[in-house]
């Protein structure tokens, strides 16, 4: 095989001697592309929103795939474009500039992807999350962002020059014989062409280290150390804790309300102060416990039962309607209630009369919907958001 040479030099082997084979050579060489710039984008997407949904998914916490499920076909669709545009011109110059425009996009969308993509995506399977910044994109994230962006441009300076000896790795291996019979989808079926995956594989890796550093640590941290902590107890109890040195106190002290089935909810930062060193996560077993536990730099620091508050925030919301007064902020931890929600709790006045039942109804991320149902029929539903204090951030009132 001969070299590659640069700046709209030819390559060698890569001949056509009538107008037929050149648009032969060009289809084939394009499509080259596209399988290089494909194969990268399944690597990184598979290296990064992957392992992510993997590490959730093993973690019992929600929606561990959707990252992947929106992430993937968008570094396929760019990375596709990106080696088609690459293969236009037989230039490494124009295959650098190309790749560093479109890897430096692809770290702008594992940014974003995670924040206002998941929002969006989260919004279409729950109408309650609709139009609500689930995952807020943070003043971390725009500084990560930036990390993240210039190490992937770096990147794609490497793959702008891997790809045009990728692409005639490609021409050689596919033999004359099987360049005049291939054409469309043959090429893309052709054995012939696996290798050529092989190429962006490990600048993959790279980027997709680049990212998991910046932006995917933080969030599977979290989850993985509180179901340490609750598998061991489960299979050991508290000498299995100490025997892998875990939190024994929140093992002594809530251990036994365990039980196999539970959902982990990420408290993502959402607060302009807010950082990623400390973390929050909600463990919601199916017998109604629901632990908050606080992860400090990648350690289970603390866990509470957050349970127990449900039914005295909602009581205290409820008389508030009823009175019209503030009790809430006599609470040892005092809610923040948003004007909007205090307005709809005066709406129900006449209507909040009578013994009322708690329960918790839908829980997203740092989002909780809590329901005070009356035997009148009526019912008061709020939302609410974050620590320290805890907002109040929306209440509806359902007439009987």
């Amino acid at each position: 095989m001969t070299t590659y040479q640069p700046l709209n030099q030819p390559l060698p082997s890569i001949v056509a001697h009538s107008s037929g084979e050149l648009r032969s050579t060009r289809r084939i060489l394009r499509t080259g592309g596209v399988l290089f710039g494909m194969a990268y984008g399944l690597s990184f997407a598979l290296f990064v929103w992957g392992r992510d949904g993997l590490l959730m998914s093993q973690s019992a916490a929600e929606m561990p795939w959707l990252p992947l499920a929106l992430g993937l076909p968008s570094a396929l669709l760019l990375g596709g474009v990106a080696g088609w545009l690459a293969s236009l011109i037989s230039s490494a110059a124009w295959s650098v500039v190309v790749w560093i425009l479109a890897n430096t996009a692809l770290g702008w969308l594992t940014g974003h992807l995670p924040c206002e993509g998941v929002s969006f995506a989260a919004g279409l399977l729950d109408p309650r999350v609709a139009g609500l910044d689930l995952v807020a994109f943070t003043p971390y994230h725009e500084t990560a962002l930036w990390v993240v962006m210039g190490g992937l441009a770096l990147i794609g300076l490497a793959l702008g020059l891997a790809q045009p000896y990728a692409v005639e790795a490609f021409w050689d291996r596919l033999g004359s014989e099987a360049r005049a019979q291939s054409h469309g989808l043959h090429l893309f079926l052709n054995v012939k062409t696996l290798p050529l995956a092989l190429w962006g594989v490990p600048m993959a890796l790279v980027a997709a280290g680049i990212v998991i550093l910046m932006f995917s640590s933080y969030r599977t941290a979290p989850p993985r150390q509180v179901r340490q902590l609750i598998q061991a107890t489960l299979t050991g109890g508290e000498a299995q804790v100490q025997a892998e040195d875990l939190n024994q106190y929140v093992a002594h002290r809530y251990g036994a309300r365990f039980t196999p089935v539970y959902t982990q909810h990420f408290h993502h930062p959402y607060r302009a102060t807010d950082t990623v060193h400390t973390i929050y996560v909600d463990t919601a077993f199916d017998n109604g416990f629901v632990m908050r536990c606080c992860v400090v730099s990648g350690t289970l620091s603390s866990c509470d039962d957050v349970s127990q508050l449900f039914p005295v925030w909602m009581e205290s919301l409820v008389a508030g309607g009823r009175s019209g007064t503030q009790p809430w902020k006599d609470l040892p931890q005092q809610l923040r209630v948003e004007a909007s929600a205090e307005a709809a709790l005066g709406q129900g006045r006449d209507v909040f009369t009578g013994d009322f039942t708690v329960q918790r109804v839908a829980q997203h991320g740092g989002m909780l919907w809590l329901e005070a149902r009356f035997a009148t029929g009526a019912a008061l539903t709020c939302r609410f958001r974050g620590l320290y204090p805890v907002v109040v951030e929306a209440c509806e009132v359902a007439q009987p």
